[in-house]
């Protein structure tokens, strides 16, 4: 039907608007964080710890297609230097993420009149990560690159009747983070990163932190 196609159209834009406004904010962020005006000291070597929340999404053609599963995150890791720093990552899901309109549920549908609802929920994930950063006097731009692990589950309805799957995945993990020194100790970041990538399926993660410096 031409409102299905339409509707398709429309959520498909809004996801390259997305991306476009995230790469947007990425590039403007970095110029800030290089540009920045002199403030606050680095805090240098030591152990911090951190907490902060976010969304993971899925990939097309797959029953994550168009999720956003909101989570929570704790971060935990030690700098030695700039160069050398060892980052240690642990979340869970706060909440299901519903279906009723994406490509690939339409599709679903199509093939099992029947289907009523798909959710997609992040159950755990944890990641250790190598931790490079590059600092000014108020600002931090580092990257991600470690190993990550991530159980989810998706539960397809048919009515009433809900049928469960849980997904293990494990693999590659990488990302890309700004952070502001917000007094000697506290600091704010956002981040985009590549949880976990099979052959089968992408998640990706974009966060707001918070981690203190002991």
């Amino acid at each position: 039907p031409l409102c299905d196609t339409s509707r398709q159209v429309t959520m498909t834009d809004n996801a390259h608007l997305r991306e476009l406004l995230m790469k947007t904010a990425w590039s403007i962020g970095a110029a800030l964080v290089l540009l920045a005006v002199p403030a606050l000291a680095d805090n240098h070597r030591g152990f911090y710890a951190g907490i902060g929340g976010g969304v993971v999404t899925g990939d097309a053609r797959t029953p994550y297609d168009e999720a956003e599963m909101p989570v929570v995150e704790f971060s935990a890791g030690y700098k030695y230097n700039g160069l050398l720093g060892l980052e240690a990552r642990l979340g869970a899901g706060l909440k299901d993420d519903r279906d009723i309109s994406s490509d690939y549920f339409l599709t679903e549908r199509e093939a099992d009149d029947s289907l009523s609802e798909i959710e997609r929920e992040v159950k755990t994930y944890s990641a250790l990560y190598y931790r490079p950063e590059i600092t000014n006097e108020v600002a931090r731009l580092y990257g991600l690159l470690g190993y990550a692990e991530l159980d989810t589950q998706v539960t397809r309805w048919q009515g009433n009747t809900g049928t469960q799957a849980d997904d293990s995945l494990s693999g590659t993990s990488y990302g890309i983070g700004m952070g502001w020194f917000v007094n000697e100790r506290l600091n704010f970041n956002i981040e985009y990163r590549q949880l976990v990538k099979t052959d089968d399926y992408r998640f990706e993660t974009y966060t707001l932190q918070w981690d203190y410096r002991f």
